[in-house]
């Protein structure tokens, strides 16, 4: 019987109830064609003050949505990035103007508003940019 208890305590030992680490988490995402959509809020309208703010959702190959910012002020000719459960951060630029692209990057990729994205005009205030890359 002590050699039973014995065996099962030594057993049970090796057992631990202790949270995870966040070294122990691991980032979940499926691999493939990725997409970025974006919604671009002008300037001095709907409550933005003089930085142009940014909605972002990021999806993975299977369209789960894995990271984003909402209303993300970027300062005149300056980046933003926006870290998710993908393995790189995407990193956005800015101009200053409403006519300057958007630019994106992400792992060594690099597309824009004007270029790799679908792009809407603005109405009402914002517009909308729907874009593809490799994650």
């Amino acid at each position: 019987m002590q050699f039973s208890i014995a065996l099962l305590a030594a057993a049970l030992a090796g057992l631990s109830s202790a949270s995870p680490t966040p070294a122990d988490i691991t980032r979940r995402f499926v691999s493939g064609n990725c997409g970025l959509h974006v919604t671009q809020w002008q300037k001095h309208e709907h409550g933005v003050d003089s930085q142009y703010e940014f909605d972002v959702i990021l999806k993975d190959a299977i369209g789960a949505t894995v990271g984003g910012a909402s209303r993300m002020p970027i300062a005149d000719y300056s980046s933003a990035s926006i870290s998710s459960d993908l393995p790189d951060n995407l990193e956005i630029r800015i101009g200053s103007v409403d006519s300057d692209s958007v630019s994106f990057a992400y792992a060594g990729q690099a597309f824009s508003s004007s270029q790799g994205c679908s792009t809407g005009a603005y109405d009402s205030g914002n517009r909308d940019m729907d874009c593809g890359f490799q994650c």
